[in-house]
C-alpha cells in the first residue's frame, strides 16, 4: 500500500463517485483500501485501482 499517502490529492475513477477529486485521509492497510474525503461531508473507501493521483 505505497501507491498513495495521507494528504495525496486523488481523482476517483471507480464506479462510485467517478470524477470527484478528494484527499486521502486514512490508509486501511488490512483491507488494502484508502479513505478519500471529498469536500467537507463526503468520504468513502477505495482500492488503489479505483483512484489516481490528481494534478
Amino acid at each position: 500500500m505505497d501507491e498513495f499517502a495521507i494528504g495525496d490529492t486523488v481523482q476517483i475513477t471507480g464506479s462510485l463517485m467517478t470524477g470527484q477529486v478528494g484527499t486521502v485521509v486514512y490508509l486501511d492497510e488490512p483491507n488494502g483500501k484508502y479513505l478519500v474525503r471529498v469536500g467537507g461531508l463526503s468520504q468513502n473507501y477505495f482500492t488503489a485501482d479505483e483512484i489516481e493521483k490528481f494534478g
